[in-house]
């Protein structure tokens, strides 16, 4: 298991002594180990090398060099996975309300009730154990979302005809932060002078509506355009064939809508037929 810290900050040498022995008893049982430092100045230099494994910090209000209320601020700003408790004698209201909008978890006057310390530390601690774990999870879903962005980008690039008529070109665009989404695109080549022009959109944005464009991707050239390429597909035709495949491989499906546009470009008679629908 990775080492985890609690950060105490207090530039009185015997409030240090007394929380680190308030608080061995309750940092031995969860394997946490505890980090001491006299100012905030010392504070924010071990935290450069421990502050990714410190999961809480316990602060004074009023320090030399640096008030609490400030390095709570600079604590917040650069490490916003730690959660801070004000430990303080003094009734500032203006650093308070500073240590307020930097974030702080909790606020405890000096002398400090035992029990009360104990249990909003307690309370600070299960509370940056699942903002940790949520954090995880987001990242891991961020990572499994731009694979799945990557993936769909490989799928759905076409591969574009070089014409003297006509020129072709697709830009990728999904969603910001969710990477993949409901877009489809496509150019097939029907002869040497006919093109078959696709743009399609999965309703909904992420891996649901990414899905649905490697089904549309998968069948409609292999079971649709190579079985009728001796025959003069339509976009009408096409699109009824899509719509009864897709509402097959979509029975069990439920609020899902599809639009789809089909035109043919035929580059000798310098004739464009297109039909749309929705699907859903």
């Amino acid at each position: 298991m990775a080492n985890q810290y609690i950060l105490l900050v207090d530039d009185e040498p015997n409030i240090l002594k007394a929380l680190s022995r308030e608080l061995e008893f309750w940092t031995e049982e969860r394997n946490i180990t505890i980090l001491t430092a006299p100012h905030a100045i010392r504070a924010l230099e071990i935290l450069k090398e421990k502050g990714p494994e410190t999961l809480l910090v316990v602060s004074d209000l009023r320090m030399p060099e640096m008030k609490g209320s400030d390095f709570l601020q600079v604590v917040r700003d650069t490490y916003p996975h730690i959660l801070a408790i004000l430990l303080t004698g003094y009734s500032e209201t203006n650093e308070i309300i500073k240590a307020v909008r930097a974030g702080i978890f909790s606020y405890i006057l000096k002398p400090w009730d035992s029990e009360y310390l104990l249990a909003e530390i307690d309370k600070a601690y299960e509370t940056a154990k699942l903002k940790s774990e949520h954090d995880k999870l987001v990242k891991r879903i961020q990572e499994e979302l731009k694979w799945a962005g990557e993936m769909q980008k490989a799928l759905l690039r076409p591969v574009l005809p070089q014409s003297n008529s006509v020129e072709y070109r697709v830009s990728y665009r999904p969603v910001p932060q969710l990477y993949c989404g409901g877009d489809y695109y496509d150019v097939i080549t029907l002869s040497p002078d006919r093109y078959l022009l696709l743009v399609g959109d999965v309703a909904g944005h992420g891996v649901r509506a990414a899905f649905v464009t490697g089904i549309l991707k998968a069948i409609i050239y292999p079971e649709y355009v190579r079985a009728n390429l001796s025959k003069n597909i339509t976009p009408s035709g096409f699109l009824s064939w899509l719509n009864d495949r897709m509402n097959f491989e979509l029975r069990r499906t439920t609020g899902l809508l599809i639009t789809f546009f089909a035109g043919i470009l035929d580059v000798k008679t310098q004739y464009f037929g297109f039909f749309a629908i929705l699907y859903g």
